[in-house]
């Protein structure tokens, strides 16, 4: 009969362990500390699976149940910030033992990631963890808490005279695509997957499997000027995604991000795919009149409290605003007039208010 697990010494790591279940556990190099430690885990036995799975084992299983109930772009990122956390850590070392000098070791290896990128690649390391709890495979995480440099906004917009010089710059297929995101606002995504099943006459439609965040279609409005380029690329493929480079291959994020990165050097500014969408945003509420309720629908948003923390930069525009503040002094000066000869006004249907 098997005796009761206890602490025992091995001369050859001069530190004291315990077995349980099968499975050996470092208990560490002083005595007193490992029997302390011992105590613990026998009287929390849920704790012990942190003690045994290391890092390295529990993102296999974490990456599996990614690919598996997760697009592969989420899967793909996972992959590549994790693969790079174990490189860090090694592939040996226990969820017991993760403490939080070893992510500030891990992201100072890496300071050529942007603020954007570290913060996704430590959400992903506590995504992972959190996903284990909730799982059953550790009782807690040992990193409940860890600071993040904040995300960097992509609220590039650009004026007319810089989106020409942006279209002087680009070339081949790129003008295209530019272009289309440029009179669509669609996100550069939702371009570089489009398909000829996705076109419906003058509405681009991805159903919601396809759509970001799963939850409903994603309907892209053609004005003339997209869908001339739509139905031409239709014709010429009807099948795959319908823009492509000069090699006919489809647009990746990482070429279109390269060739961008060029064109920002030669012409003095900065230039990002993201930048076409958030000025067709700009040009639709500073200029073409559109309410933040519709431009929500027309850009792909649930509600309008995206578009008021994205588009945030319009509080820099003066001139927008004074037209705003007069057009409400307007308002209040025509309830006063309203309201001092007690008459019934009409709005601009001809309703009466």
């Amino acid at each position: 009969m098997a005796g009761k697990p206890k602490p025992f010494f091995r001369k050859q790591t001069q530190a004291w362990y315990c077995s349980i279940g099968g499975r050996q556990i470092r208990l560490g190099k002083d005595k007193d500390a490992a029997e302390q430690k011992f105590h613990e885990l026998m009287s929390d036995r849920e704790s012990i699976s942190s003690e045994i799975t290391t890092l390295y084992d529990l993102s296999q299983r974490y990456l599996d149940w990614v690919q598996e109930n997760r697009k592969q772009g989420t899967y793909d990122n996972n992959l590549l910030y994790l693969k790079s956390f174990i490189e860090s850590i090694g592939k040996r070392l226990k969820v017991s033992q993760l403490k939080k000098h070893h992510i500030t070791k891990w992201t100072g290896e890496n300071q050529h990631w942007s603020d954007t990128a570290t913060n996704d690649a430590i959400a992903i390391v506590q995504r992972m963890l959190n996903w284990a709890v909730e799982e059953g495979y550790l009782k807690y995480s040992p990193l409940p808490k860890v600071r993040k440099p904040r995300r960097q906004r992509r609220d590039v917009v650009y004026n007319a005279q810089q989106w020409k010089q942006i279209k002087d710059a680009a070339t081949g297929p790129l003008v295209e695509f530019l272009d289309f995101l440029y009179w669509t606002g669609c996100r550069p995504k939702e371009a570089r997957i489009v398909e000829k099943k996705h076109v419906h006459d003058d509405l681009i439609i991805f159903p919601a499997d396809e759509s970001k965040g799963e939850s409903e279609p994603r309907v892209i409005f053609l004005s003339p000027e997209p869908k001339a380029i739509v139905d031409r690329l239709v014709a010429e493929r009807p099948e795959g995604p319908l823009f492509r480079n000069s090699q006919g291959n489809p647009w990746t994020k990482d070429a279109i991000k390269c060739r961008l990165n060029r064109m920002s050097k030669v012409i003095g500014f900065r230039v990002i795919a993201y930048g076409a969408r958030h000025s067709f945003a700009t040009n639709a509420l500073t200029t073409g009149g559109v309410d933040p309720i519709s431009l929500s629908h027309l850009m792909g948003h649930k509600d309008t409290a995206m578009v008021s923390r994205v588009y945030s930069h319009l509080a820099k525009n003066v001139d927008f605003l004074r037209a705003q503040a007069s057009k409400a002094i307007a308002g209040l000066s025509k309830q006063d007039e309203c309201s001092t000869q007690d008459i019934d006004c009409e709005d601009d249907t001809g309703a009466s208010k």
